[in-house]
């Protein structure tokens, strides 16, 4: 393999359902959610990679404000890259360019994503020397939602968020994303927010609505049970993004609400014909 190069999607998600739950002793948060991999949404990722003797990986954004926003340390495709030639013991140039759509600080996964994408990327140019499994546990190291990249489609997700049931959707959803340039959330400073609100939401009945909404393709049953426990505290930060949900409803869209943990906003609606009322997460 003198030298090999690879273009890949890494696409963004969106939280159908996001129950916050109790703060765990290693300092995280347990969460139970309902991840939704939006492909209309996505980076475009460019993997070079060329024999030698020494490793060397770089990386790099195409837009160059971001390559002075993020240093590579910083960079979890550049982390996901490290990782997968340690595990293989392999050496060689490795050059990594990112074309960005999906904007930063939105709740929309975009580093997670590129990380996921590296290491699917650098298994296809080594022949897929790591099966899934291998893949899903040095996935686990980098972070929270970076399984759920590996695995794709709609997915139940518990503990931190790596632990993953496929889900069957049988709705056709179509999805449109914005984001106030603004309007920024960090997901450390939305999980504080989390453990000063007091006991905690109880939303088992409307995760169980969900997996079977979209199991038996009931878009009623599936407009009224998705919820997003950050949206109380990001809303009233930033009421700007009440503004752009009600917008979106305005539009035509039957569900609008908080991507992740912000500041990014969705409407969503089902492409089949269906007669369903406006509901807010």
């Amino acid at each position: 393999m003198p030298h090999k190069i690879i273009k890949l999607k890494s696409p963004s998600k969106i939280n159908l359902a996001l129950w916050i739950k109790e703060k765990r002793p290693d300092g995280y948060h347990e969460i139970e959610t309902i991840f939704y991999e939006n492909e209309n949404l996505y980076d475009e990722i460019e993997i070079e990679f060329t024999e030698s003797n020494s490793l060397s990986v770089e990386i790099s954004f195409i837009q160059d404000k971001l390559n002075k926003l993020i240093s590579k340390n910083e960079n979890l495709a550049y982390k996901a890259a490290l990782l997968f030639f340690e595990k293989l013991n392999v050496k060689g140039i490795c050059r990594i360019k990112i074309n960005k759509n999906i904007p930063l600080e939105a709740g929309l996964g975009g580093g997670s994503s590129n990380a996921a994408g590296v290491l699917k990327g650098l298994n296809q140019i080594f022949s897929y020397q790591l099966d899934e499994s291998k893949l899903l546990i040095l996935s686990e190291t980098l972070g929270s939602d970076v399984p759920f990249f590996m695995y794709g489609g709609t997915c139940l997700g518990k503990g931190k968020g790596e632990h993953l049931i496929k889900l069957e959707n049988k709705l056709d959803l179509e999805i449109e994303i914005k984001k106030l340039p603004e309007i920024s959330v960090s997901t450390k400073w939305a999980y504080e927010q989390m453990d000063s609100r007091g006991i905690a939401a109880e939303h088992s009945l409307q995760i169980r609505n969900l997996v079977n909404a979209m199991k038996i393709k009931d878009y009623n049953l599936f407009s009224q049970n998705t919820f997003n426990d950050f949206e109380t505290a990001v809303f009233s930060h930033h009421p700007q993004l009440i503004d752009l949900r009600k917008n979106f409803l305005n539009e035509g869209y039957t569900i609008s609400g908080l991507c992740g943990s912000g500041a990014a906003v969705f409407g969503m609606r089902c492409r089949d014909k269906v007669t369903s009322p406006l509901y807010l997460i």
